[in-house]
């Protein structure tokens, strides 16, 4: 493929072309594709290049090893990155080094097979998480990427090498991808990578128990239960307790937790359905693909809120029942998430792509969301010697997200912070961050995260009326 670079290259996260096997949402074996940390640099100097020979099992390996002059793309540190000797790609650094001449160049950050003397690395390892990430994205720890990763420089002015490991097809798609929540057409985000989208259509936890509603839909019956099914036997027992999944007979257990999400889940899909225009009680297929889809989505959430995305989704607990409240909140409330009629089709392309992309939307805003209210629980109200509650102000990574924000290509006010003042004032009264409460602060930027380009029309709009409530000024 042809490479066609950013005007200014911003980092993003991708997926590898190989895919490896993991337990996926239900507990299956999946084919998950590991995220990978993607940087494009345009126009940057060469400020050193040197080979160096490894020796190996297999011989001797020539690699270059390259620093790059920070100052030339406007950062404060000079980075490095590895090439395999003899390359083309070598070549075009070397002498771009002795020419005193720009280039473009990605480099990938990979995680390893496994540590130096540690276990394989889980392909559903987010790569922040092996990059040392703690809060601010931009923020790595250099031990704990170099423990887990490589750094390999991956294409120059076009020139790739065959040490790529991502897919340059899809990183157009991708490159507003800064926190791993967005996926590529036909996959769908599961932990820290990205697994095919059917696998979160089909769910089949859900499946038996909204056969009761919709008839046989076939699948697999329910797995991530609190204990395992008994052998089916024909005399039937007396209804087990609510939170086992199977009565001692092998029956599905009608009157327990599960059920009872599962029952939530259809009627909050047949509401979200109904809101949208569409018309559930003549489309059940519909409304049972869009139930599928909440039951993964809330699977997500709640592994992701435990930091388990190695374990499996426990549908029946009390986690998972919020995940899919706060959902149904932040559908209902922000208008960027609302579900549309464009996306009920179960079948069509490019439905199927559109709920995709609404989900993992969606996921990431409740995610924040429910990682917020630990804070928010615990912290107490105190009252100021003035009467006043002191609050939680805004935090470091919130305000970190709200400058990313202001720098977004469909916003681009990162030098201009002041004319989303007005806007921050008729929010909360003030524009000073650390004035307004975090919780508060978090469900509005996640709103404005997840469509900019309402932002910068809401914000043109305060400062409009700003401007006309004004008083003009005295003639001279």
């Amino acid at each position: 493929m042809a490479y066609q670079p950013p005007d200014k290259g911003r980092p993003f996260i991708a997926y590898e072309k190989k895919a490896r096997p993991a337990a996926g949402p239900d507990g299956q074996t999946v084919r998950a594709r590991p995220s990978v940390y993607v940087r494009e640099h345009v126009g940057v100097k060469v400020a050193a290049f040197k080979e160096k020979t490894l020796r190996t099992d297999d011989g001797p390996f020539v690699t270059g090893r390259v620093t790059f002059d920070a100052a030339s793309v406007g950062l404060e540190h000079d980075f490095h990155a590895s090439v395999q000797a003899g390359t083309t790609a070598a070549q075009l650094l070397a002498d771009a080094c002795t020419n005193d001449e720009p280039v473009t160049v990605v480099i990938e950050t990979s995680r390893r097979y496994a540590p130096k003397g540690g276990e394989p690395i889980s392909p559903l390892t987010p790569v922040h998480e092996l990059r040392g990430i703690v809060g601010d994205a931009t923020k790595a720890n250099a031990e704990t990427t170099n423990r887990n990763c490589r750094n390999l420089l991956v294409c120059v002015n076009g020139e790739f090498t065959d040490e790529i490991v991502s897919d340059p097809e899809e990183w157009q798609s991708l490159r507003e991808n800064r926190d791993g929540s967005l996926a590529p057409d036909g996959w769908a985000v599961f932990g820290g990578a990205v697994i095919p989208a059917r696998t979160l259509d089909i769910t089949g936890q859900i499946e038996a128990a909204l056969e009761k509603y919709l008839g046989p839909v076939g699948g697999t019956l329910p797995a991530a239960v609190r204990t395992g099914r008994p052998p089916v036997r024909a005399a039937h027992a007396v209804e087990a307790k609510p939170w086992d999944g199977w009565n001692t007979d092998g029956r599905f257990n009608y009157g327990s937790y599960l059920a009872t999400a599962a029952r939530e889940t259809y009627a909050q899909a047949y509401r979200m359905l109904d809101s949208a225009g569409g018309e559930p009680h003549a489309d059940p297929t519909a409304v049972s693909t869009l139930g599928k889809l909440l039951m993964g989505m809330a699977d997500r959430i709640q592994l992701g809120i435990y930091r388990n995305t190695d374990g499996v989704a426990i549908r029946a607990d009390r986690s998972h029942h919020e995940a899919r409240a706060w959902i149904d909140f932040v559908v209902s409330h922000q208008p960027a998430l609302t579900y549309t009629a464009e996306m009920a089709d179960p079948t069509n392309a490019e439905a199927v792509q559109t709920r995709n992309a609404w989900a993992s939307q969606v996921i990431a805003t409740v995610g924040r969301l429910m990682d917020a209210v630990p804070t928010f629980v615990s912290t107490p109200f105190v009252t100021g010697t003035d009467g006043v509650p002191v609050i939680r102000p805004v935090d470091d990574l919130q305000h970190s997200r709200f400058e990313t924000l202001l720098a977004h290509e469909d916003v681009g006010l990162a030098n201009w912070p002041d004319r989303v003042f007005p806007l921050l004032t008729d929010q909360f009264g003030t524009h000073d961050l650390e004035r307004i409460e975090a919780v508060r602060f978090e469900y509005v930027l996640a709103t404005w995260e997840a469509d900019p380009a309402a932002f910068l029309t809401a914000a043109r709009a305060s400062a409009a009326a700003r401007h006309a409530s004004e008083p003009p000024a005295a003639a001279a």
